[in-house]
């Protein structure tokens, strides 16, 4: 059997994300991972733009911008001078980060409306579904699942919430390790409406990251009506898995986003202060006080429609045939 070699500047779960499974079902090929220099292809993440040695690379490039260095060395960070090859190079991101802030082959990212056929939108969100019907078997304690408790299975997102959240008590909980605004303000607003519970770095500092944390987020989450779950901020297709998390787990997902968040999630299923933001947020922590204003979201589905992974399998099937 002829072997695919792939690297990745990512993060440890990367081999349990769909991508690697799709690289690997689709290939027919016997995956081998290997260092950077030998790759046939490498996969690029955001933390290796965020990375100290980025920032300390980008500030010599500033300083040495009259040589121009980098037109000869793209990327030069992570190209080796050693390399007798390149890589088919694909630049992956579950951040808000644009996909054109390094220079790659091919794209994953959650932007909308990137016209480059060679750019493929996939919210980060939807790596945390169950796709065991699609051959993609994952370990159970990774992603989003390590966090949550469990992968989503995807006919839960198409029935709707029920009204099991408006039996609980009135209270908000949150989890979030910083307070940039806007949430720090949300945060205050509702504090003086509802009872809110906070969890996470944040609230902890014993807790380096959520992924370190001694706790399931569901088990958390399912005794409270309400979940605080605004968005790290704001781009046309950047939307995690904050409100699928809250739905599932029976408490109303309270979320800050764009309005573009419909292409996604029935904008009917969950509460966007986005739409309360002239009022402070004052009308909509009344609004919530109203049973009558929150019986229309028991009836609601988190997605409109079954989905699947057609489109992904043809974006890796492309990137396979230019090996």
């Amino acid at each position: 059997m002829s072997v695919l070699k792939i690297s990745y500047l990512w993060f440890d779960p990367f081999k349990d994300t769909i991508f690697f499974h799709l690289v690997k079902n689709l290939s027919k090929k016997k995956i081998e991972i290997v260092s950077a220099d030998k790759a046939d292809i490498l996969f690029i993440g955001p933390l290796e733009l965020l990375s100290f040695r980025r920032k300390l690379l980008n500030f010599f490039l500033k300083k040495t911008s009259s040589f121009k260095i980098n037109n000869f060395f793209d990327n030069i960070d992570i190209y080796s001078f050693q390399r007798n090859y390149k890589p088919l190079r694909v630049f992956i991101s579950y951040e808000n980060i644009r996909h054109n802030l390094i220079k790659s082959d091919y794209f994953i990212t959650s932007d909308l409306g990137v016209e480059d056929e060679n750019h493929f939108r996939f919210p980060s969100w939807k790596d945390y579904i169950d796709w065991s019907h699609e051959g993609i078997v994952r370990n159970s304690d990774t992603l989003n699942s390590r966090r949550f408790g469990f992968y989503w299975n995807i006919n839960d997102l198409l029935n709707p919430q029920g009204n099991n959240f408006m039996k609980k008590p009135r209270k908000f909980c949150i989890f979030t390790s910083h307070f940039a605004e806007p949430r720090k303000s949300i945060y205050e607003i509702i504090k003086k409406y509802f009872d809110i519970d906070g969890y996470g770095p944040y609230f902890n500092q014993n807790i380096k990251n959520h992924n370190s944390s001694d706790f399931k987020t569901y088990d958390i989450m399912k005794n409270y009506a309400f979940n605080l779950c605004p968005q790290n901020s704001l781009f046309p297709g950047y939307y995690t898995e904050g409100v699928v998390n809250a739905f599932l787990s029976n408490s109303l997902p309270v979320t800050w986003a764009d309005h573009n968040i419909k292409n996604d999630f029935n904008e009917k299923s969950f509460v966007n202060l986005i739409d309360d933001s002239a009022s402070g947020y004052k009308n909509i922590c009344e609004s919530l006080k109203d049973d009558n204003f929150l019986k229309s979201y028991a009836q609601e589905p988190i997605l409109k429609k079954k989905i699947d992974l057609d489109l992904e399998k043809k974006f890796i099937e492309k990137i396979l045939s230019n090996l």
